[in-house]
């Protein structure tokens, strides 16, 4: 158990912190607000591969983690310096309030969770956690993740080129045969749907990558079940989760 001194807790004011974890890759505070925060430092080793890692900003600074409220911070330059032996750059987009770790994005992506729904289905959309799920002991938790059994519909109107997400089965007991499935379909303004993909998995499978195109789509619908070969049963197991759409390149 890490023994902490009382003399190194000190209190900082939260524009000093985010410029402890930000100032490598730009000074900027998006929409936040300053807060008094009370932090744990010094005394802190960071080990890598079994290595003792000595990060560092880009002077070549040395910097230390801290504890706030149970978590340990380190500066993102200075973790992915210690993560990928300075072999990825890190930059900060203020237009976009965007960080980059490595080659940026060819085109803007946004979480779905900031994409209002048609149908008044935003609340089957979860964040944080509500989104949360489990394989066997494992807690996953992701960004945002789409309710099973259920239909999205959004106006997409053709400003966007890609969808993208994780599919998944959760289950907690060996040998679950639980099943999943996710279809997207382009829908006219009549309502007529023309099916443009679908995934399936079971539980025990690894995450399936679902990358769908969606250019020159004018209006989407997300069907988060499949059907099984047996017409009357639905396969509503799937937890489709970290969901982002692309912009036009």
């Amino acid at each position: 158990m890490l023994k902490l001194n009382r003399d190194k807790l000190k209190g900082f004011v939260m524009g000093a912190c985010i410029f402890a974890l930000l100032a490598s890759v730009g000074t900027a505070f998006a929409d936040g607000k300053l807060t008094n925060i009370n932090v744990v430092q010094g005394g802190l080793k960071l080990f890598v591969d079994g290595k003792l890692i000595k990060p560092t900003d880009s002077d070549g600074k040395i910097v230390e983690p801290f504890i706030y409220d149970g978590t340990t911070y380190l500066p993102l330059r200075a973790l992915s310096n210690a993560l990928t032996n300075n072999q990825k750059e890190v930059k900060w987009d203020g237009d976009t309030s965007s960080i980059y770790v490595g080659q940026a994005p060819v085109a803007a992506q946004t979480d779905i969770k900031e994409v209002k729904t048609y149908n008044d289905k935003d609340s089957y959309v979860f964040k944080e956690e509500r989104a949360a799920f489990n394989i066997l002991d494992k807690k996953i938790t992701p960004f945002n993740r789409f309710s099973s059994y259920e239909s999205f519909t959004y106006m997409l109107h053709s400003n966007y080129s890609q969808i993208n997400g994780q599919l998944v089965v959760p289950y907690t007991n060996l040998g679950n045969t639980n099943a999943g499935g996710i279809s997207f379909y382009n829908v006219d303004k009549k309502g007529n749907k023309t099916l443009i993909k679908s995934f399936k998995t079971v539980a025990g499978n690894d995450p399936v990558q679902v990358s769908v195109d969606v250019r020159g789509v004018e209006i989407l619908e997300i069907q988060t079940y499949n059907k099984n070969a047996n017409a009357n049963s639905i396969e509503t197991d799937g937890a489709f989760y970290n969901v982002t759409l692309a912009g036009i390149e």
